[in-house]
């Protein structure tokens, strides 16, 4: 609207001060689930926002895999099985990884630094591209070995590890393999 008198254009206040109230009022919401991700969000005793569940479901016997399965799960908020692509528990303490076959969507493990003798569950990661597991206590990874996308794999510092022929490690990237095996 302008004004005929002063050609100025007139500013109706009522809409302007309406404007910034929804404005206000929209940026309110935004933050306020922004900072309650955790929590159920409601209006008008209606609820608008519900958090996924963090992923609880399940079950490995050693609690060092335990405790770096938690940790990955609440650090990165995965709620189902399928979303754990990248697992780093070096040093954990871990001596058995039953149980770790099921989150079979990960495509980097690092299990460096262990006490891990068996890889039985690691042969069924069909999407494992790149497998650390150094200075372990593992003496037989034929399994691994036809991963089909596995790429890198490290079993340096595994001293009792029964040296795989070369023609078995023809389709990785990079191998690194303890000292008796070179």
């Amino acid at each position: 609207m302008v004004n005929a008198m002063s050609c100025q254009p007139v500013i109706d206040r009522g809409s302007v001060a309406t404007m910034v109230f929804r404005l206000a009022a929209s940026l309110l919401v935004l933050l306020t689930i922004n900072g309650c991700q955790q929590y159920d969000v409601s209006f008008n005793e209606r609820v608008v926002y519900s958090p996924r569940p963090l992923l609880d479901d399940f079950t490995v016997d050693d609690p060092g895999l335990r405790r770096c399965l938690e940790r990955a799960i609440n650090d990165r908020k995965i709620s189902s099985v399928g979303e754990l692509q990248r697992l780093e528990c070096q040093g954990a303490g871990i001596r058995d990884i039953t149980g770790l076959g099921r989150f079979s969507s990960l495509s980097h493990v690092d299990l460096s630094d262990n006490a891990i003798s068996g890889v039985e569950e690691l042969g069924v990661m069909l999407e494992l591209r790149t497998l650390i597991l150094e200075n372990n206590r593992i003496e037989d990874a034929t399994r691994l070995y036809n991963l089909p996308v596995l790429a890198v794999l490290n079993l340096r510092g595994n001293p009792g590890l029964r040296c795989p022929a070369p023609e078995q490690l023809q389709q990785l990237e990079k191998v690194t393999l303890p000292r008796h095996c070179q």
